[in-house]
């Protein structure tokens, strides 16, 4: 299997588990026999400055979706708002539907679940050939667009939202109460407490707002709320 530009395709990965890394350096041979490992990131920023490098550059990118204080999702919007050329697959150990929608309009050509080996291999070869894929069940319900066609989409939006100022991305009241209680202070878990709720859930509200403000980290998020209160 080779790139366009007939050289050997290249992987790299992102995901703030190491061994999950290792993991997927590992079973590579196996899932695309004639693809190179290029690097694995544990840091959303690394993954970033790594994919936009023209020396470190992959041919396709495998994203986790939870990376801590920063989403995959928001690693995609980056890495797509400004390169046409890397493949994205989201990888999760969560249920694929969380996060589908939100990472194809992120840029993303696909989602698959880390669990499902044989579904990985598929998704690779998929996304790797030029194509999209998702998951039997969300074919009919998310539309994952090629690099190119996804790169025109989050461009032609961005530029929407410069031209007109009520596009102003609006947050729910929770996503809203959760970047104000972080602001303060407050851990995912005191927050929960306060809530009633498990810590997962705060988390969620989280990630939710840094994705829909476009925001590079949590600590972005909180600071263009800030800006904007």
């Amino acid at each position: 299997m080779t790139s366009l530009e007939g050289k050997p395709l290249t992987v790299a990965a992102v995901d703030n588990d190491r061994m999950a890394l290792l993991a997927l350096k590992g079973i590579m041979p196996q899932l695309l026999p004639e693809s190179r490992w290029l690097w694995g990131a544990e840091t959303a920023e690394d993954a970033v400055h790594k994919a936009l490098a023209p020396v470190t550059r992959p041919d396709v990118l495998l994203v986790d979706m939870s990376l801590g204080e920063a989403t995959g999702v928001s690693v995609c919007r980056r890495i797509r708002q400004r390169s046409d050329r890397i493949a994205l697959l989201a990888i999760t150990a969560f249920a694929v539907d969380t996060y589908a929608e939100r990472v194809a309009g992120a840029g993303a050509q696909g989602i698959v679940s880390k669990a499902d080996i044989p579904q990985l291999a598929q998704a690779l070869r998929a996304v790797a050939g030029g194509g999209v894929f998702a998951p039997t069940g969300l074919r009919e319900q998310v539309m994952f667009r090629t690099p190119a066609e996804s790169y025109r989409m989050l461009i032609e939006a961005e530029d929407s939202i410069n031209t007109n100022k009520a596009g102003v991305p609006r947050l729910g009241a929770k996503e809203v109460e959760t970047l104000h209680l972080l602001a303060q202070g407050l851990s995912y878990d005191e927050i929960a407490a306060r809530w009633g709720v498990a810590a997962s859930t705060v988390r969620t509200h989280a990630h939710r707002a840094v994705d829909k403000l476009g925001a590079h980290s949590l600590a972005h998020a909180i600071a263009i709320w800030l800006s904007q209160s």
